[in-house]
């Protein structure tokens, strides 16, 4: 492959990495290989696209949490290793393990590893899919990038790589698979075990001698990772996002004061927000209105972390539909395969917009809520436990019962719109706004789609004018993804 495609790819999305570690390809024969390095683990010797000094090459996105009892276990068996980074333990772990390499990370991961020598590869994804993968076949070259957009200066349509799997151009081969055995106990027990895992998931995420923040929202579940983060590291600082007098805001900045937590907060005006939504498109990828009212709230939150010099910073993604926190499930008619839904949709709705707003101001956001243990434990829960007499999330309300205070622990669940302040203002706006040409150009394509409402025609036709394949389906399924009366309902002072 020629590596001036590589660098062409890469320079769509310099926002991955540092400035100064951005834009790094290496021609190779049979390939080509390129990395824009966010520098975490090992800052000064984890270079990328990186070599075992052999045959061996790996370019990597994300994190391996587990890496340092990996490369315990390899040392053991007579691997030698030149960086204490999780980029080399990929490397040897291919020697070691080959294709069962990725069923032993955990952590959030997007890699290749190419074998010079043998002209194979092996290319992964984590199993939720926090770290995104695309993939685009043309003649006989094979393309991977971490968003659509890279594809665009090559004139090429990708598609997404599935969560969980793995392959080698010939098979794609699903190396994990969700467990079957339900978690026993009594309620109390559950929840307690339900904690410890949440626990050490924060732990493994703040493992890191940079300074940590969190996007906090004065809910629940960002409460939650809040209090366990600053547990466990000496440097947290909360960011928060609303407009003022947001409710928000007022839990935020109450609970911050109270547990002695730094706390930086970015107060939101509609001007900003309207100018920004072009760029909110072309940073997420999608054309899902419900997404980009999200990545234009959040969007300052990173912004802020940024500014900040943070490049870790946790969030509280992942617990509504791990929990069955929202709404929809009360009324869904199997919300136990409701939740299996979200949670495997979340690659192309949550996590694609938490990815992207993130990376673009050059940060990398970790979810406590899906890791592995907690997933695995999670995913066979009772339903019960999660709702439990009118009580949403009832496990992780119990499970944080002494570490939180009560107006925290029994805040109830409210959407995010509601909670910044948001409401209907920027759709509002949207909505006035000239759809464009989308129905002329593509004669049924709303239909098709399901898209039914004015700022979805626009955001669509924003989403096309950048060069983006036709898509073939919507990301978000209604009576699944959000209510068919409507995600922009609400119940609070706003509400009308």
């Amino acid at each position: 492959m020629d590596v001036v495609r590589v660098e062409k790819m890469l320079a769509e999305i310099r926002h991955r990495g540092d400035p100064e570690n951005a834009g790094a390809a290496r021609a190779l024969p049979g390939a080509a290989l390129g990395c824009n390095r966010l520098a975490i683990v090992d800052r000064g010797a984890a270079e990328q696209p990186m070599s075992d000094g052999g045959d061996l090459w790996v370019t990597f996105n994300g994190e391996i949490y587990n890496h340092t009892a990996l490369r315990e276990e390899l040392r053991s068996l007579g691997h030698v290793f030149r960086t204490e980074s999780d980029t080399e333990v990929l490397l040897h772990g291919y020697t070691e393990w080959g294709r069962e390499l990725p069923g032993r990370l955990d952590g959030m991961f997007a890699f290749v590893v190419y074998d010079v020598g043998r002209r194979e590869f092996l290319a992964a994804r984590d199993r939720i899919g926090v770290k995104p993968l695309y993939r685009c076949g043309q003649g006989d070259a094979l393309y991977f990038a971490s968003e659509l957009k890279c594809f665009l200066p090559l004139a090429l349509d990708a598609e997404e790589f599935p969560p969980g799997h793995w392959t080698d151009g010939q098979d794609t081969v699903r190396y994990h698979h969700e467990p079957q055995r339900r978690p026993s106990g009594t309620s109390r027990e559950l929840a307690a075990e339900f904690g410890r895992r949440l626990d050490r998931a924060v732990r493994k995420r703040v493992d890191t001698d940079l300074p940590v923040g969190v996007i906090y929202s004065g809910g629940l579940d960002s409460a939650s990772v809040l209090a366990l983060a600053a547990r466990h590291h000496p440097d947290v600082t909360a960011i928060s996002v609303g407009f003022p007098g947001s409710e928000d805001l007022e839990f935020a900045v109450r609970s911050c004061a109270e547990l002695g937590i730094r706390h930086v907060v970015r107060n939101l005006t509609l001007d900003d927000l309207v100018r920004d939504l072009p760029r909110r498109v072309r940073e997420t990828e999608t054309f899902e209105t419900v997404d980009l009212m999200d990545a234009s709230v959040m969007a300052p939150a990173f912004e802020a972390a940024h500014e900040l010099g943070l490049k870790v910073v946790l969030v509280g993604d992942g617990s509504d539909e791990l929990l069955t926190g929202y709404d929809l499930f009360r009324t869904h008619p199997d919300p136990v395969e409701l939740m299996r839904y979200r949670v495997g949709n979340l690659r192309r709705t949550d996590l694609q917009r938490v990815d992207r707003v993130s990376m673009h101001h050059t940060v990398e956001a970790r979810v406590p809520f899906l890791d592995r243990d907690v997933v695995d434990f999670a995913w066979r829960l009772p339903m019960d436990v999660k709702y439990r007499d009118g009580t949403e999330k009832w496990i992780l309300r119990e499970a944080m019962a002494d570490i939180l205070p009560s107006y925290l622990a029994e805040r109830p669940k409210i959407r995010m719109p509601e909670g910044t302040g948001l409401y209907y203002q920027l759709l509002e706006h949207v909505r006035q706004l000239e759809p464009g040409s989308t129905l002329d150009r593509h004669p049924g394509l709303l239909e098709r789609l399901g898209l039914d409402q004015p700022e979805a025609a626009y955001f669509l036709d924003l989403y096309l004018s950048l060069g983006h394949p036709v898509p073939t389906s919507r990301y978000k399924r209604p009576g699944w993804d959000f209510s068919p009366n409507g995600y922009f309902v609400f119940s609070g002072a706003g509400a009308r």
